[in-house]
């Protein structure tokens, strides 16, 4: 299959190419907020939210909860998915879906929630001051 690049139109194609494959360029941590669910929770179904932050180029990720952040280990992320994990948790992102499993692991015990996620700009870093 050819493409025909219409003349004048190749020089900036090419940059917006160039710039688009190097990434680094405007790389900036994302974030996503997601709904987990527990359909084997004792009582119901139980609903919590996370939200992720993940900077790719860095090869990092977070987990926040109810203002609580855990920076997670061992991090893989690829062009389909995306894991790490602690201590007692792992947690695996899709890519493709933006769907999410988190597992809990206590003593003698595994607790696996599932979810979907929705990416979402960054929040700005807190600088301590305000306008009035």
């Amino acid at each position: 299959m050819h493409v025909q690049i219409p003349p004048g139109r190749f020089v900036p194609l090419l940059l917006t190419v160039a710039v688009l494959a190097s990434g680094g360029a405007y790389a900036v941590p994302q974030r996503l907020e997601c709904l987990l669910t527990d359909a084997d929770a004792q009582i119901g179904v139980e609903r919590r939210s996370i939200a992720i932050i993940f900077d790719e180029d860095a090869a990092t990720m977070q987990w926040q909860e109810a203002g609580r952040i855990r920076i997670l280990t061992n991090v893989s992320i690829s062009m389909t998915s995306m894991s790490g994990g602690e201590a007692d948790v792992t947690l695996g992102v899709s890519r493709s879906s933006w769907r999410v499993v988190l597992q809990t692991y206590r003593k003698g015990s595994v607790r696996t929630e599932f979810g979907v996620c929705a990416i979402r700009a960054p929040q700005p870093p807190f600088t301590g001051s305000s306008i009035r």
